[in-house]
């Protein structure tokens, strides 16, 4: 009788309780969206330009451009790597922290002889770049945009 008892009262009170929980979700219009946790700060980084020979001013290709920073003890950490194609032409997208100090391109040549011979490598710092930022209208962790442009020369290597 004891068993018949509690099972009835098992049933009943699994029925109330499965109405109740699924009464919960009604409606959410007035229900704000959670906010994000255990993010980091960031910004978006736009990096286009051009890379040309500082004696004929023709593109050129295979050049690799490093974003990084620099940091107070004068050593960098690299975010993110480009390389110019056959216009000389750069455009690259990367995630940073969101600020404009302590940018620097570096420009390396790693393919020897061809696209017009071996070139010097060269580093343009922020203050050599043209920078311009957007603001993200919404509170969130990407702050924006860093737009950076630039046009870079590079001299052959030995010269």
């Amino acid at each position: 009788m004891k068993a018949k008892v509690r099972h009835l009262f098992e049933m009943i009170s699994g029925a109330i309780l499965s109405l109740l929980g699924l009464s919960s979700c009604g409606k959410f219009e007035n229900i704000a969206e959670p906010a994000g946790a255990y993010g980091s700060l960031h910004a978006t980084f736009k990096v286009t330009g051009e890379v040309k020979a500082a004696d004929s001013s023709k593109p050129i290709e295979g050049i690799v451009v490093q974003f990084s920073r620099e940091d107070d003890g004068g050593g960098t950490w690299e975010t993110a790597e480009f390389k110019s194609d056959k216009e000389g032409k750069v455009d690259g997208l990367t995630h940073a922290w969101p600020s404009d100090k302590d940018i620097m391109l570096t420009f390396e040549d790693i393919d020897g002889e061809e696209n017009g011979g071996q070139f010097a490598p060269d580093t343009l710092r922020a203050k050599d770049l043209q920078i311009k930022f957007v603001e993200n209208p919404e509170k969130g962790w990407n702050k924006g945009v860093y737009y950076i442009t630039f046009e870079k020369k590079l001299k052959k290597a030995g010269k």
